[in-house]
């Protein structure tokens, strides 16, 4: 039995792996035609689609795990995660695809100072990369250095909703397609961080809840 399981707990972590690589792509394909102005939704709703069908069958193989094999400790906590990552993935897909669709309203945001954008995006990515590292390796230090990258993303969300505040002038378009953009960054790095609470909670046990 012991054996069919590791087999299932394969295909789990296969899945997911693909469906974060999958996510990893979406998001990474939002924040370039958001930069450059490039017209990325199709492509973008597509990979949303894709997350949800992946969403579905990890579902599905984990509670057919826990049913016929009743796994228990880190087995169990694994299964477990799983189901709840691929949520927290399927939730990054879902942002990207409003910054593409923020973006397809908005228009061209070439004019803009889309620096806080940039820096947001360039550390996301690192988080999500580390965070995708620290899941196949079940790395806690890793997971625990991708949280404190999350603390730069609501820096940078708050530094320009008070530049906004207080500067009067200026481009109302570019301030609001900013903040907007910045908003759903800021929840793709929260879910990231989501996922490094779940690499503890596989391998520690449980862990402080969300907030």
């Amino acid at each position: 039995m012991s054996r069919i399981l590791d087999m299932g707990l394969q295909l789990l972590s296969r899945r997911l792996e693909e469906m974060f690589n999958l996510g990893i792509s979406s998001f990474s394909k939002s924040t370039e035609g958001l930069l450059q102005y490039k017209d990325v939704e199709r492509e973008v709703y597509e990979a949303a689609k894709r997350l949800r069908d992946i969403y579905e069958e990890i579902c599905d193989i984990a509670t057919e795990l826990i049913a016929r094999y009743q796994p228990v400790a880190k087995d169990l906590r694994f299964i477990r995660s799983c189901i709840n990552v691929s949520y927290d993935i399927l939730r990054m897909g879902r942002y990207a695809l409003e910054i593409t669709r923020s973006s397809s309203m908005l228009g061209s945001l070439l004019e803009c100072d889309l620096t806080p954008i940039s820096q947001s995006s360039e550390i996301i990515g690192k988080m999500l990369r580390d965070s995708l590292q620290a899941l196949k390796t079940l790395d806690v230090e890793k997971a625990r250095g991708v949280k404190l990258m999350d603390e730069r993303i609501d820096e940078i969300y708050r530094e320009r909703i008070r530049a906004i505040t207080l500067e009067r002038d200026g481009p109302k378009e570019c301030d609001v397609a900013i903040v907007l953009a910045l908003r759903n960054l800021e929840r793709i790095a929260d879910h990231a961080t989501y996922i490094c609470d779940a690499v503890e909670y596989i391998v520690l046990g449980p862990v402080k809840h969300r907030e």
